[in-house]
């Protein structure tokens, strides 16, 4: 562990995101990620005093990774504290679906707000959405309501999510 790290830090992770990143991010903006990873309101003189550098060193690399659009402080609800119904839903569009269907299909589904994440995959599904409700029997139809309305969707399953154990299993702070 480095000595001005006054974070404890996993070398592998450390070693890991070096090589993902490829010299894009260096350890200093990793770090600053990883303060921020554990708690998104901790200031800029806390993180330097942390990694033993000045705060403006680490406001200026912060606005830098947030403008370039590599960093984004949210807020976010813990879906499981809240005892919500969330689920993943693989979606599948025809052959014949075109590029404008499928931009309509992801422009509608950014605006409903049930569904908290989308993403494009290559494979055998073309799309994730991740939606919640109250309960899983109204998620349920709150699925089938949304999908039922794209006549070019082949086909869809729905994963009803039990425990997200790696992203929630501590409370954020």
């Amino acid at each position: 562990m480095n000595e001005r790290f006054r974070y404890p830090i996993n070398t592998d992770e450390l070693n890991f995101w070096r090589k993902v990143f490829g010299g894009i991010l260096d350890d200093l903006d990793l770090k600053i990620y990883f303060l921020l990873r554990e708690n998104g309101r901790m200031s800029d003189t806390e993180i330097a005093k942390r990694l033993g550098v000045s705060a403006t060193t680490v406001r200026r690399r912060r606005l830098f990774l947030q403008e370039k659009g590599y960093l984004q402080i949210i807020g976010i609800l813990i879906l499981q504290e809240l005892n919500l119904a969330y689920a993943d839903v693989l979606v599948k569009f025809e052959k014949t679906a075109s590029e404008k269907d499928i931009e309509q299909f992801i422009n509608d589904a950014k605006q409903n707000y049930r569904i908290f994440e989308i993403a494009e995959y290559a494979g055998k599904y073309d799309v994730l959405l991740r939606f919640f409700e109250r309960n899983l029997h109204i998620l349920t139809r709150s699925v089938h309501k949304f999908l039922s309305k794209y006549p070019y969707i082949a086909e869809y399953e729905i994963l009803p999510v039990t425990q997200s154990p790696k992203a929630f299993d501590k409370r954020l702070k």
